[in-house]
Formats: C-alpha cells, sequence, structure tokens
C-alpha cells in the first residue's frame, strides 16, 4: 500500500490497489519495488512546456485516464452537459477553441468534486453549409442546377459523403488543447435516430397547433434559393459592407394640382411593387410649395435635409400631422402601372407606429411584398402583397420594362427611367451594413414566400416564464438580450426550400384540402407499404398514398425543415427520444450547463429554450455561460484574408496549450466582454503561471535530492513538523485559495477562478520560498526546520496542484508525477478544505506586511536604489487594526531597512490627493461626477480596507480614482491601498560599505552558478581590491556563499570574474572545498 497523500486528511486518493504503481518523473514507466525508497529526482529548470504537454498527452492516452475517470465516478451523482455540435466541414478557430476549453474546464472540475460527467461529441451534418459544399465539388452554381444536372438523390449523396469524411483537424485541435469528450461515439443529425426524434418533434408541435403555413415576407437568399430566419440574418457573417443606392421620389397626388408626396427609399428595385405610403399618426407634417409652383409634402423635422432639393425660396404652406394627413383620404399616381387596377385599397396614405424622422422623408415607401413592415402593414389595411420576382431573384413578366433582370443589377435602369420622367428629387450612394446569405455570402432580399412557421406568439408567455429559472453567466442575459429577445421574437420561419436536412413530414392531397402529419418512421413505412431505408427527402418524396378524403394523392410538401430545429433538438435528438431510452432522457433533462458565445443567445440557446418550451414546458438548461467574440491584436474582426492573427497551433507550439487555456480563461471574455487576442498575453501568461509553478517544483526537487529526501520524510501528518510562522501563513493562504476557487467554480465565474493562481504562485514563489529559502541551506539535512520547510512545501504543491489541474491539465500532470504521485492528478478528487490551517488573522496581517514592502519597493525604484542598498529608517503609516509592530524584522529584512517607524494616521507624513476618473464614473453617477471630483480635490474621501474608496456620499472602486501623496518636506513616499510609507533615501559610508557586500555576494553566487557547482557545495573564495568590505562583512559574505575561508589566492580555481564595486574594480576566484 502506499502512502495517503495527506495522512492527516484521509485516504480516499489512494488508489494503488488498482493498478501497479509507477513512478513517472521522466514518464517511463519504472516500476518502484515495495521496499524502495522514494527519492526526490532534480527538475530541469528550464522546461520546454509544449514537450512536456506531448508527453502528457501520450500518457493520459496509453493509461486511458479520460475514460477511467467516467469509470471511478459513474455511481455518482450525474452533472449533465450539452455540447452544441459544430459542422465538420468548419475549420477550428480561436473562437472555436475558446469555447472549446470552456466546455473542457468546467467537465474537469465537476468530475474531481466527484460528478459523474459524460461529455460526447456531435456532429451538425444537415443545412447549407454542406449543401454550399456539395454544390462546389458538384459543379453546380445555384440551386436550380441541382435537380437539372444531378437529382436530388446523387446530390444528398455528395452531402453524406463529404460529412462522413469528418474533417480531422477537429480531433487534432480538440487533443492538443487539452479537452476530454467522446468522439468515436458522436451523435450526428443525420442518423436516422435523430431525425425521427426530430420529425416527433414536429408532430408533436402540429399537435399543439403551433405549426401552420403562411404567406408572408422573410429574408431570401435567390442564390440558395431558399428563405431564411430572422436569426440566419444576426449571426456574425450575416451582415456585411455593402453600397447601395438610395432615391427620395414623388409621387403625384390624385386629388390637389402640382403636389406630392416625398418618399426615400435603400432599395430602388421595390418601387415597381409599390402599392401605398405610410406616415406617423403623430409626426408633424409640412406642405411646401417650390417658386416653380411645386409642392410637397414630407415631414417638417426632416425639411432642413431637403433644402438643397427645395430651393432656399420653397414656403411652408400648411402644417398637419400625419392623423390629419391620413383623414384627407388622398390617394397617388402609381410610379409604375404594373398592379395599379389590382389594388382597391392601394396607393394611399397608411398610418404607422414604424415611421420616424430619423431619415429619409417621414413617408415610407410601402411594398408589402418586399418588406416585413410593409408587408403586416398591407394586412391591417387589406392592401395585397404583390410579389413580381422570382425565385431567382429576378423580375417577372409582370415587370414588363425590367422582365429578367436581378433586382440589385436593375436598381440603375430603374433610377434612370424615373429620372427620364422627372419622378427622382434625389440620388445617393449609401455605405451601410447589409444582410448577406450567412453561407454564400449573396446579398438577401426580403420577399413573400410560402413557408411554415411555428408560433412563437403561443408559447411567448412560456418562454418568458421558463427564462426565469435559468442562471446566465453573465446575470444580465436573462433580462438583457435573451430576455428582450424573446419579449420582441415573432414567429420562426422553419422552413427551406432545400434539400439536405430533415424533411417536414406533411403530406397533402393534391385535389382537396386534406393534410397528414406522420409522426415517426412506423407510420412512414406504413404508408409507403414497404421499409424505408433513410429519411432523407429523396426517399421521403418517393411515398404517396390515396387521400381520405377524396380521389386524390397524398404527396408529401417539398420544404426540409430549419437548421435550427434540428440544433434545437439535441437534447431528446441525440437519445432517439420518445421511440427509446425515454427515462434516460427524462434523467437528463435540462442539461446542468451549457456555454457558447454570445452569438448564440438568438440562435442555439433561443431554439433549444424554444423546443424544450414547447414540448415540455421546461428550460433546456439550468445554467448558461456566454462567452465573448475574439478580435485581432487590433481589434478588429479575426480574418484569414487579412492574416491579422497567429494560428492557434502555432501559439501552442511555442508556448504551449495551457498558456493559451489559462490566458483566455482568465480574460473576462469569459463573462462576455470582446477579447483582442495577443500573442504576447499568452506569453504573459508562461511567465507567470507556468514557470512559477515549474520554478516552485525545481526548488523542491533540487534541494530534496541534494540532501537525499525521501518522500516518507516529508509526506507525513504536519503535527509531525515543528512548522513556523512563515509555514502557518503559505498553508492559510493555500487553504483560502482552495475556498475561493471553489467558491468562483460554483459560481461558474471561471476568469476570476482562474486570475487568482498567478497571485498564489507569486506569493509561493517571491515571499514564501524566497524567505524560507535559508532554511533548505541548513547544514544538517534533518535539521527539523528544514524538514518542515520541504514538508510544507511538498504539501502546497500538492494541494495547488489539484486546484490547478481543470485550468492547465498538461503542466499539472507533469507536475503531480514530479511530486511522485502514483496515478494522474485528473484521477484525483477536488481538494477539501482544511480550515484547521486557516488562520485569518496571519493572512490578514502578512498581507498589510506585504502592502508595506510594495509601497517600499515602489520608491526604491522610483529612486533609483537597489534593494541590496541598505537604507536606514522606513516610515510606516496606516488606520489599520494590524498590529504590524509583531512584524518589524520581515519589513527590515525585505526593505532592507535598519529601523522601522510606525503611525496612526498616513496624513502624518504625506497629504493625499483624489483624482477620480470622470470617464469611468460618467455612465455610473451620471451628473454627480463633477460634485464626486469637488470632493475629492477638497480631501473628502477615506479609503476602506477592501480597497473601495469612500468620497463624501459615493463609494467608488479602487479602479475609479487614483489616490496619489505628496511626501511632507519633500520626503519620497508611496501608497498601497490603507498603507503610507516614507523611506530615509540618505546613505552613510557604512550603509553603502554594507550594500557593497550584498553586490559582492550576488557577484559569487553568480559565479557559482557559472561555474556549475552544486547548490550544496562548499566553496575556497579569493576576493582582491574589496579589503575595506570584507573586513566590515567577511562572516555575512561566507555564509551566504558558502565559504570555508576567503585567502589570498586558491588552487585549482573552477571559476574567476572580474566586477565593479561602485567605481572599484575587484577580482573574485573560487574552488570547492576539500
Amino acid at each position: 500500500m502506499t502512502q495517503p497523500l495527506y495522512p492527516d486528511i484521509d485516504d480516499a486518493n489512494d488508489y494503488s490497489d488498482e493498478r501497479k504503481r509507477y513512478l513517472t518523473v521522466d514518464f517511463a514507466n519504472r516500476v518502484l519495488e515495495d521496499d524502495q525508497a522514494m527519492k526526490f529526482k532534480k527538475t530541469e529548470s528550464s522546461p520546454s512546456f509544449p514537450t512536456l504537454e506531448a508527453e502528457s498527452l501520450s500518457y493520459w492516452q496509453s493509461d486511458n485516464t479520460f475514460q477511467r475517470t467516467l469509470e471511478r465516478t459513474k455511481n455518482s451523482e450525474e452533472y449533465i452537459f450539452y455540447d452544441g455540435p459544430p459542422f465538420p466541414t468548419g475549420t477550428p478557430h480561436h473562437g472555436t477553441i475558446f469555447v472549446s476549453i470552456l466546455k473542457d474546464v468546467i467537465p474537469r472540475y465537476k468530475t474531481m468534486r466527484g460528478y459523474y460527467v459524460p461529455r460526447v461529441w456531435g456532429w451538425d451534418c444537415h443545412g447549407l453549409p454542406i449543401e454550399t459544399q456539395a454544390e462546389k465539388t458538384l459543379g453546380i452554381d445555384d440551386k436550380s442546377g441541382i435537380e437539372k444536372k444531378v437529382g436530388v438523390k446523387a446530390f444528398n449523396n455528395e452531402c453524406r459523403r463529404i460529412v462522413s469524411d469528418f474533417n480531422e483537424a477537429w480531433r487534432v485541435y480538440i487533443d492538443r488543447i487539452g479537452r476530454w469528450v467522446d468522439m468515436d461515439n458522436a451523435y450526428q443529425t443525420l442518423d436516422r435516430s435523430f431525425m425521427e426524434s426530430v420529425i416527433w418533434s414536429f408532430a408533436e408541435s402540429y399537435k399543439k397547433e403551433l405549426v401552420y403555413k403562411d404567406f408572408r415576407v422573410n429574408p431570401y437568399c435567390y442564390r440558395c434559393q431558399t428563405p431564411l430566419s430572422i436569426s440566419d440574418t444576426r449571426s456574425d457573417d450575416a451582415t456585411r459592407p455593402r453600397q447601395d443606392p438610395t432615391v427620395t421620389a414623388r409621387l403625384k397626388i390624385n386629388e390637389l394640382d402640382n403636389t406630392y408626396f416625398l418618399i426615400w427609399t435603400t432599395t430602388p428595385w421595390t418601387l415597381p411593387s409599390n402599392l401605398a405610403v405610410a406616415a406617423g399618426a403623430d409626426i408633424d407634417y409640412v406642405v411646401v410649395e417650390t417658386t416653380e409652383g411645386e409642392r410637397y409634402i414630407l415631414a417638417e423635422a426632416l425639411l432642413p435635409s431637403y433644402q438643397k432639393e427645395l430651393g432656399e425660396q420653397a414656403v411652408v404652406k400648411e402644417t398637419l400631422t400625419g392623423q390629419e394627413l391620413a383623414d384627407r383620404h388622398y390617394s397617388y399616381q402609381p410610379l409604375y402601372p404594373y398592379f395599379a387596377d389590382d389594388n382597391p385599397n392601394g396607393f394611399k396614405i397608411l398610418l404607422a407606429d414604424f415611421v420616424t424622422t430619423e431619415e429619409g422623408t417621414g413617408l415610407v415607401h410601402i411594398a408589402p411584398g418586399f418588406g416585413e413592415d410593409d408587408y403586416w402593414l398591407g394586412r391591417q389595411y387589406n392592401v395585397a402583397a404583390k410579389v413580381p420576382v422570382d425565385d431567382h431573384g429576378c423580375f417577372t413578366e409582370i415587370v414588363a420594362d425590367f422582365v429578367g433582370d436581378n433586382v440589385h443589377d436593375a436598381n440603375p435602369n430603374i433610377i434612370r427611367d424615373l429620372k427620364e420622367r422627372r419622378l427622382i428629387v434625389r440620388h445617393e450612394t449609401l455605405d451601410h451594413n447589409y444582410p448577406h446569405c450567412w453561407r454564400c455570402r449573396t446579398p438577401l432580399i426580403y420577399k413573400a414566400v410560402d413557408a411554415w412557421y411555428f408560433s412563437i406568439e403561443k408559447v411567448k408567455q412560456d418562454l418568458i416564464k421558463n427564462n426565469k429559472d435559468i442562471n446566465w453567466y453573465p446575470e444580465s442575459v436573462r433580462d438583457g438580450r435573451f430576455g428582450k429577445w424573446l419579449a420582441n421574437a415573432r414567429d420562426w420561419n422553419i422552413s427551406r426550400n432545400r434539400y439536405w436536412a430533415t424533411p417536414i413530414p406533411v403530406w397533402k392531397c393534391d385535389q382537396c384540402d386534406e393534410q397528414e402529419v406522420l409522426a415517426n418512421g412506423e407510420e412512414i413505412e406504413a404508408k409507403a407499404g414497404q421499409p424505408v431505408p433513410d429519411l432523407h427527402k429523396e426517399f421521403l418524396d418517393e411515398i404517396t398514398y390515396d387521400c381520405k378524403q377524396c380521389d386524390g394523392t397524398m404527396i408529401r410538401t417539398p420544404e426540409v425543415l430549419d437548421g435550427w430545429w434540428e440544433s434545437g433538438s439535441m437534447p431528446y435528438g441525440q437519445y432517439h427520444y420518445p421511440f427509446e431510452n425515454a427515462e434516460h432522457f427524462r434523467d437528463h433533462f435540462p442539461a446542468d450547463f451549457i456555454v457558447e458565445y454570445t452569438g448564440q443567445i438568438r440562435c442555439w440557446f433561443y431554439y433549444l429554450h424554444v423546443m424544450a418550451t414547447a414540448l415540455f414546458d421546461k428550460p433546456a438548461f439550468k445554467n448558461c455561460l456566454t462567452h465573448g467574440t475574439l478580435l485581432a491584436a487590433d481589434g478588429k474582426k479575426i480574418s484569414k484574408s487579412l492574416k491579422n492573427y497567429t494560428d492557434p497551433m502555432g501559439l501552442m507550439d511555442h508556448y504551449g496549450a495551457d498558456a493559451v487555456r489559462a490566458y483566455l480563461l482568465s480574460s473576462s471574455a469569459v463573462q462576455m466582454a470582446d477579447l483582442s487576442f495577443k500573442d504576447e498575453g499568452v506569453e504573459e501568461i508562461t511567465r507567470k503561471m507556468s514557470l512559477p509553478l515549474w520554478h516552485a517544483l525545481s526548488f523542491l526537487t533540487t534541494y530534496t535530492e541534494a540532501d537525499d529526501i525521501a518522500l516518507e520524510d516529508i509526506n507525513k501528518s504536519l503535527d509531525n513538523y515543528q512548522t513556523e510562522e512563515l509555514d502557518q501563513y503559505i498553508l492559510s493562504i493555500t487553504e483560502n485559495l482552495i475556498e475561493d476557487v471553489t467558491d468562483r467554480m460554483d459560481r461558474y465565474a471561471i476568469h476570476e477562478a482562474c486570475r487568482m493562481l498567478p497571485d498564489f504562485l507569486e506569493t509561493l514563489n517571491n515571499w514564501y520560498i524566497r524567505r524560507s529559502r535559508r532554511r533548505a541551506w541548513l547544514t544538517d539535512k534533518k535539521d527539523p526546520s528544514k524538514l518542515a520547510f520541504y514538508a510544507v512545501l511538498y504539501r502546497v504543491l500538492t494541494r495547488f496542484t489539484l486546484v490547478y489541474a481543470p485550468f492547465c491539465p498538461f503542466l499539472a500532470e507533469a507536475v503531480w508525477k514530479r511530486l511522485m504521485q502514483d496515478d494522474s492528478v485528473h484521477m484525483e478528487q477536488w481538494p477539501t478544505l482544511q480550515a484547521q490551517y486557516q488562520d485569518r488573522q496571519l493572512s490578514d496581517a502578512i498581507a498589510v506586511v506585504r502592502r508595506v514592502v510594495t509601497a517600499g519597493l515602489a520608491i526604491r525604484t522610483r529612486e533609483k536604489i537597489r534593494v541590496r542598498q541598505p537604507l536606514s529608517k522606513v516610515t510606516v503609516a496606516t488606520q489599520s487594526n494590524i498590529n504590524l509592530s509583531v512584524h518589524v524584522q520581515t519589513i527590515q529584512e525585505e526593505l532592507n531597512v535598519k529601523t522601522v517607524e510606525f503611525l496612526d494616521d498616513p496624513e502624518k507624513i504625506a497629504t493625499s490627493v483624489g483624482k477620480p476618473k470622470a470617464k469611468l464614473l460618467g455612465p455610473k453617477f451620471g451628473a454627480a461626477v463633477q460634485d464626486i471630483i469637488k470632493q475629492a480635490k477638497a480631501g473628502n474621501f477615506s479609503m476602506d480596507n477592501n480597497g473601495s474608496v469612500q468620497v463624501g456620499e459615493y463609494t467608488l472602486s479602487a479602479d475609479e480614482i487614483d489616490i496619489e501623496y505628496v511626501g511632507k518636506a519633500g520626503a519620497p513616499v508611496a501608497a498601497d491601498r490603507d498603507v503610507v510609507v516614507s523611506l530615509d533615501v540618505n546613505l552613510t559610508p557604512e550603509l553603502e560599505r554594507e550594500g557593497y557586500a550584498r553586490d559582492l555576494v550576488r557577484h559569487i553566487q553568480e559565479l557559482r552558478k557559472t561555474a556549475d557547482l552544486n547548490v550544496s557545495d562548499r566553496i575556497v573564495l579569493s576576493v582582491h581590491g574589496a579589503d575595506d568590505v570584507l573586513g566590515a562583512h567577511r562572516d555575512y559574505i561566507m555564509n551566504e556563499t558558502l565559504a570555508v575561508s576567503i585567502e589570498k589566492s586558491v588552487d585549482k580555481a573552477k571559476g574567476e570574474v572580474e566586477v565593479t564595486l561602485g567605481d572599484t574594480p575587484v577580482e573574485i576566484a573560487l574552488s570547492v572545498a576539500a
């Protein structure tokens, strides 16, 4: 049996009965005999993190570690995670890598907390992304070529081939970033079982009268020849810069002489279909007469913008409201005659609440066949929509003057024609963002078509109600972007006039109104009279049967379902519910956790919520994390064409995947902020999170190997060691870290948790180890202080590595193995809080001491005085209730001062000046900002212990105000929160000599390294040129450098160097003592 990790806690982490123990310090499978003491092996000081990661990955694969974590927890409470499926044809990029890291860190954490967290990959196999790629491989230019050139069956077979050849890049990236997910048993939306669940969900929705067919306006792609949903126009790739013509046209009023309505439009191609003009009931309109005697009607607020066209001498003849204008029942002459005799309610003023005076003329051109607002206004006033544009986006024969012209290409011809007829008042060009097809990049039009819809209106209140049961991160999403999207959501266009998707399972009679929905494969096969091997369009379209109501034939409606219906069906589709696994699905619904980027608020999150609410009256998920968008370093969109980013794989090959993980996980992008991805940020994480942990490990292994320390010597209960205050401090903040990280991770505040790790490592290395290292230099290898130091450091490293593991799994594994643990760190449980080691009073006291040190060092840096140079005095002023007098020695050592004076009032040594940051405060405090600035300038502010600043009645965070201190009598001062420090920077000859002694020690230590001496080697020194320094500080120099003597010369010198102390040249030589 191996010894438990912490004998004073429990032996829950002892897995020695499961398998043989391997000591994998170098990841070689070296079996450790039971009677062989486990000795530490010095760790390399300058590791290659990518190489370490390759070793960890190889170990996990050979050890089957991921599967073993699932086996270990399979009888535990399950934590349900839904993984949004990507398209297999896509290529992993910064965004997909980021979300994959988020999808890994939470399951890893929950697994260590004891939950069973299965995670299975999924592939989104249907839809336009696959179809457009199939069109390319088959040489098809647009939708019409599919049926003409190859046929539906061959086309869908090509789609099936494409998705069967899954992009291997996904697996490479997923492995490289350290994500654990089952890709071998991935569900696919093209599977018959998944499609049958989707068909069932449509049938259920139809039964609930949530599905219907209608003729209305939708976004429409004339290349793909299909309507799209509103969500499709809100995706990242949907809106693109475009230049379009805008025109202001005049419409002759029939009832008045020489009087015209002025209308403005950005889509001149819709003017041949103009059927009405919309006005705002409460908007003020004017009748303006020009010097030529022509009169024009437009919004009063927009009259100045038309001064050039109407002339400066134009006179306002009348002012009236939109309501009054409509009440006069004016009609106007159509711009084109195509529908003049076919719309008795048209060519009039209609009142609409969407009319504004922000742009245009305040009178809106209405073409009910080509605008959503237009369409609904037309319905309200019984103005029938006319759609003289075919599926290809070209004018039909009804528009005789432009028949066959593509609508966008027709703009110049239409404008030219209207100009020739003197119906254009203004013609300009507009640069704007315009919706494009999210797959083929064709500019969309809005066009009335027959389509199937899901009634959001009928379930809207349930959607809003169920949203209240979801924990959103950030919380603002609930009532903000998601809540507002729900409140304003419109009925969902669920049909696509395409091929590669789940067919809409509706059969209609070709002679009467009979319509039937087939709810599953069994019903479909019963109608077919034979087995149906596949549920795709080419198979279901072949199925016809007799109508029950007449002699007609039932034929399937040709449309397929929107891909978002399938994505929203993922919770039950992956289990083939309700045909199989019904109980399993009920136990796995809703999910405990999902995560995607902010764009999915209106997409996957929304459609999951719609389907779950409609079918089960529940939210689809309990906790939802929404992360922000990754941008290039310059803040622009990451672009392959611009090459404004570094390939993620290259970054990981250079710095390691853990550094990329930690950089992203510690960023505010975790909580929906956008992040400009900067390579130097990854480099900084390497310096702050990877190297410090490795340096701490290297320190421990280096000195324990030198002292021939076995694991059993330092892996006992801490009751067996004589710990000191510094030990108690690091033990305390280790437990504080565990408590705080656990709290943040339980609240999905991943970025806050991750940011705590480098802060802890800085304390571990630059405070605890640095201040304790002399204990490692003690001659007696079994000295109680030395062993206590090793034991505490070992315990802290093991505890910390467990916390580190979900964030940086590769390095955590490498460190764990070098700490001579017998199993993977990821097989361990999350560390249980050991409150007996927490000492808040001590932690708070050291925190204040460290603030004193930080402020003092800031003065040294500002005054350009090196830390090795002793100073006579530091004065510390603070109103903290911490008793700093017991820590005088620590302050003296850290600041290298002789004496410390304490004051209880910072104003005794400095005058504080508060400078509020107006730009930050403006959105928060509004007009009160000036009062805040005034009170701060008058000195009416104080700092709280938590770092906030009270300015009069206002509480500001530390980031919202700069507090500066001016030392009295010109003394140098610095501050850190509630601590103000002043240093006496005057140097005496004695202080200068002592500083040179410390410089000499540093030079000797560097010479030891150059000579490649072991840390425990004793030396003989020779020093020439620093007699006064040696005379005053001989013993100090010898003790610090492990010198047994200082001679005039040394035999067999291992190293020699000439340095300068002040202006004095000094020669140093050393040899290893006999």
